[in-house]
């Protein structure tokens, strides 16, 4: 007997203290799968409080989560970025996780940079480094330093428990997943690859550098974004950097956070919007590699002194002041790859042209079955049709566990063309929202939509150009003329809102909702008729 509990003795000791705990993790996440299993197969039935059921496996989960920290916050955080496939229970518990980010204490942060840079380090390349982190998120911890050249830079230090645990937890992560797929039938493989490879890539940081390198390439190559100097993506040191530490450029600027507040500080906010969206627009259309984490903690403004372009100003007065808009933490990215970038690109022009057959095209290419009520969620179906309305009584008729099982079998069709759903939108169609939240935070001074199409328009007519695809000539005018008219229309509806919230708010203080509301709103409701118990509305995805 005390061999059986000193053996067990060393192993806890070993896998506490060298091993970061992974089989203790592990037997967690074990035992937590198994007794969800267990709850669903015997209470997932009619006469049984789903609702209950729901809450309480949601907090074992989240429990487990928190628990377990590290990789496990990550991976909740973006399970929760596709939450609408979960109950309610669960979306409403996975948002906390992006407030929960342990600090790692500076010797474990000590040991990792010795272990990567040198056990030098300190004398080789810093005059001062602060032990204390002035910002902590779930893989990795930031701390402000400044070079032996004077330089002012933040280091990213990645957390030596999620390092060591990575593979641990993503093979239990598979488990997890996997068996969720088995419980509700639905074939998730692709989905979980996908996921896994995304978390290999934030958790590799020299592909952190190399995206913010292309992004800088890409604006400085840009006429329209170079020239004014509107966008700043802060220096990286590479050759100070590995795949677990990333040095860059320290930043003294304002977080857009503040929103309104930055009026105060003598910002233009319909600017500050206005270059958000426009590079964001053209990264997803024209460019094909896609910052995927805009909120407002990644974003900051700031007043810079910058030389006149024309040489007869500049002979008078050399410098003017501009506001520039700097752009942080290029971890998460998407690249896509050519025949995708011109279907979303299209897929925005036909569908705010309202061209249903080439709209149809498109989401069927992804796998998805175009009926009415798709059709419908992309724009073009109508809303106040006969088998629409039907829908709508049916489901108002149907019992919480009738609409739970009705939204299985819709997932499990969908998840059935996953070989064909391009994966990326997932992110993309979050990141898009989060534009969306942050126009709407600032009073929804840019037309966003306007300048979206405008830029999907730009790109098809490119690519077009470059495929040497002609239409004929009452094809192409025809195609111009229904741009230029959803154009003016948009504009017009643009710019009656903003005055008819200007009026209101002069005479009467009365609250009127700006675009983003209406639209927000309707996305919301979109997703409820399609059979998603909740749907996040764009202020609730900026964390």
């Amino acid at each position: 007997m005390g061999g059986v509990i000193g053996s067990t003795l060393v192993i806890y000791l070993g896998d506490t203290y060298l091993g970061n705990g992974i089989i203790e993790r592990n037997f967690k996440s074990i035992f937590a799968l198994v007794a969800l299993s267990i709850d669903y197969k015997l209470h997932f039935e009619e006469n049984y409080d789903i609702d209950s059921l729901h809450e309480r496996n949601a907090q074992r989960i989240y429990d487990l989560i928190v628990e377990n920290k590290g990789l496990y916050i990550k991976l909740g955080q973006m399970i929760a970025v596709q939450g609408v496939m979960f109950p309610k229970h669960y979306q409403d518990k996975f948002k906390l996780l992006f407030d929960k980010a342990p600090v790692e204490s500076w010797s474990t942060c000590d040991m990792t940079l010795k272990r990567e840079l040198g056990e030098d380090y300190r004398e080789k390349m810093f005059m001062e480094l602060d032990e204390k982190p002035i910002a902590s998120a779930s893989i990795a911890q930031v701390h402000q330093a400044v070079l032996k050249n004077g330089d002012r830079v933040a280091v990213k230090i990645q957390k030596n428990s999620v390092t060591r645990q990575l593979e641990s937890d993503l093979f239990t992560y598979r488990m997890v997943m996997k068996f969720y797929g088995w419980l509700f039938e639905m074939p998730l493989d692709a989905t979980i690859n996908y996921v896994c490879d995304k978390m290999r890539e934030e958790l590799n940081f020299r592909k952190e550098y190399d995206n913010a390198i292309m992004i800088t390439n890409l604006i400085k190559s840009d006429k329209e974004f170079s020239k004014d100097n509107a966008y700043y993506i802060p220096k990286y040191y590479g050759d100070k950097s590995t795949s677990k530490i990333l040095i860059s450029e320290w930043i003294d600027a304002e977080l857009i956070g503040k929103y309104q507040g930055l009026k105060e500080c003598g910002f233009d906010l319909t600017r500050i919007m206005s270059q958000i969206t426009k590079i964001y627009a053209r990264q997803v259309f024209t460019w094909g590699v896609v910052h995927c984490d805009l909120h407002p903690g990644n974003l900051m403004v700031r007043q810079v002194k910058v030389p006149y372009d024309n040489w007869l100003i500049r002979f008078f007065k050399k410098e003017k002041t501009i506001q520039q808009l700097v752009i942080l933490d290029h971890g998460l990215y998407e690249h896509f790859d050519p025949r995708f970038k011109r279907q979303y690109s299209e897929f925005w022009k036909y569908s705010m042209e309202k061209n249903y057959k080439k709209t149809k095209d498109i989401l069927t290419a992804w796998g998805m079955e175009a009926d009415e009520m798709i059709m419908t969620l992309a724009g073009l179906g109508d809303k106040n049709s006969e088998h629409m309305k039907q829908h709508v009584q049916k489901m108002m008729n149907m019992s919480y566990f009738q609409r739970q099982l009705l939204l299985k079998e819709k997932m499990k069709d969908f998840f059935k063309n996953t070989d064909k759903f391009p994966l990326c939108l997932v992110f993309v169609l979050r990141s898009m929202r989060i534009v969306q939240g942050l126009n709407r935070n600032f009073g929804a001074p840019v037309n966003r939509l306007s300048i979206l199409v405008d830029e999907a328009n730009r790109s098809v007519d490119s690519m077009l150009a470059e495929t040497h695809e002609v239409d004929s000539w009452n094809d192409y005018l025809t195609r111009k003329y229904v741009t230029l008219t959803i154009k003016i229309i948009s504009d017009l509806m643009f710019v009656l809102n903003r005055s008819y919230i200007w009026l209101c708010s002069t005479i009467s203080n009365l609250n009127v909702q700006n675009l983003e509301d209406v639209y927000d709103d309707e996305v919301v409701r979109a997703g409820q008729l399609f059979g998603f118990e909740s749907v996040p509305s764009s202020k609730e995805l900026i964390v």
